[in-house]
């Protein structure tokens, strides 16, 4: 819920990623049956596959069967620098760091119902700054039965432990200077049917957050520990094969812990109306905009309202180049004593290009900010980042990683910073 949150960076526990490059053509057979071996590995990509996304069965990591699951494994560790672990503007301080983590997931093949556990780690140490060292790691469970072909059920629980970047607003406003580490317990109930051309989805959230006994200022950030009810009801009408319209209804209830904070308690109601696009392998795109309002239990917080963006467009602009284009706006917690919430805003372009078959690259730019009303107050961030990864077989893959970040603006008494982070990074998968 919290834009300011860091959750598990590279190599994205939960999300398929480009891994590494694979074996060069110089490594091939030149006989025929070489070549026919070639056109093998070679798969034309499948319509609408990104770049990212695409099989690359000579460089892929191939897994491990276990009956009729598959467990995929991957470790990884890296060595970067941070020039600006606070986010100021002077008195910068840096330091270079040491990243390990791994993920593991096993996971049912079967051709209806699913079933399965995921889990990741991601730890790191600076050199010299220990008082910003973290550790986040998730573990969840998750399965779907499978009513035919058009309807489902799902469930699934995750736990995270994710922390607070020191850069982020919400942390420098409550007058803290290092990570801010909280768990996640997430419960997930869910169900989607079709009738003829019309999808219909329902599903409920229930989500405790739990920060550590972090003092601060504005007093100890765990009495802003709550728990979030989310109700969602969406539906779509397919009009033409692969086009809808969608219209979608949230329902969020919050409720603090601490009876200190009750007064935080609050309901929101969002509305959000919209179309996907995923038609003709080149364009794929859902966009879904509309309104959002919360209204607070407490007297002293003003009743807040704002459009509401959900957008995700991806272009495969040729068979070795992907654009991507995401947007959201949306309320989420704050853990300042002087206000509840505030409104968060990004949108970021992403191209990841395949510059050889075993060698990929990427490219992002986006504007992130963060609105205040009590008091009112704005930051915006611009963000840049690049990254090159080089899939040296099915095992073993090598990248390097730069982001920069720059707030541009800041109001009411917030500061301007920029930040460079560079990494390199080495992942063995099974």
């Amino acid at each position: 819920m919290h834009q300011g949150r860091t959750k598990m960076q590279a190599p994205r526990p939960f999300k398929r990623a480009a891994g590494g490059i694979g074996i060069s053509m110089a490594m091939l057979p030149v006989c025929a049956g070489g070549a026919l071996a070639q056109e093998d590995i070679r798969v034309v990509p499948d319509r609408g596959q990104t770049v990212m996304d695409r099989s690359r069965p000579e460089v892929d990591p191939v897994g491990v069967r276990i009956g009729s699951f598959r467990l995929d494994a991957a470790a990884f560790a890296g060595v970067g620098y941070d020039d600006n672990l606070l986010g100021t503007s002077t008195n910068k301080l840096g330091d270079g760091f040491v990243e390990e983590g791994a993920r593991a997931s096993l996971v049912s093949d079967w051709t209806v119902h699913q079933l399965g556990v995921r889990a990741g780690i991601v730890n790191r140490t600076y050199f010299n700054e220990g008082n910003f060292d973290w550790t986040d790691w998730n573990a969840s469970a998750f399965g779907r039965y499978d009513f035919g072909g058009d309807t489902s059920v799902n469930a699934a629980y995750t736990h995270s432990r994710l922390h607070l970047a020191p850069q982020s607003v919400d942390v420098q406003q409550a007058g803290l200077a290092e990570p801010v580490p909280y768990n996640v317990d997430q419960f997930d109930v869910g169900g989607t049917t079709r009738f003829n051309r019309v999808t219909l989805g329902m599903s409920a959230t229930y989500a405790m957050y739990r920060y550590d006994n972090v003092p601060g200022p504005g007093g100890n950030v765990s009495v802003y520990d709550y728990d979030a009810l989310t109700l969602r009801l969406d539906t779509g009408y397919e009009f033409v094969q692969g086009r809808s319209i969608t219209l979608g209804i949230r329902y969020q209830d919050l409720k603090y812990q601490d009876s200190a904070s009750s007064d935080r308690d609050s309901q929101t109601w969002a509305a959000l109306a919209g179309f996907r696009y995923d038609f003709d392998g080149v364009w794929a795109a859902r966009i879904a905009i509309g309104y959002a309002w919360r209204d607070y239990d407490g007297p002293q917080f003003k009743s807040l309202g704002t459009p509401a963006v959900e957008a995700n467009v991806t272009w495969n602009a040729t068979a070795l180049t992907t654009l991507n284009f995401t947007a959201s706006r949306s309320i989420q917690e704050s853990i300042r004593n002087t206000t509840a919430s505030y409104v968060s805003n990004y949108a970021q372009i992403r191209a990841d290009h395949e510059l050889l078959r075993n060698v990929i690259i990427s490219g992002w730019a986006g504007i992130g900010g963060q609105e205040y009303q009590q008091p009112t107050q704005r930051a915006t961030d611009l963000i840049f980042g690049a990254q090159a990864t080089w899939l040296m077989n099915r095992n073993l893959a090598l990248s390097l990683e730069y982001r920069y970040v720059d707030r541009v603006s800041a109001t009411g008494g917030l500061q301007e910073y920029d930040e460079n982070v560079v990494m390199l990074r080495l992942r063995a998968a099974l």
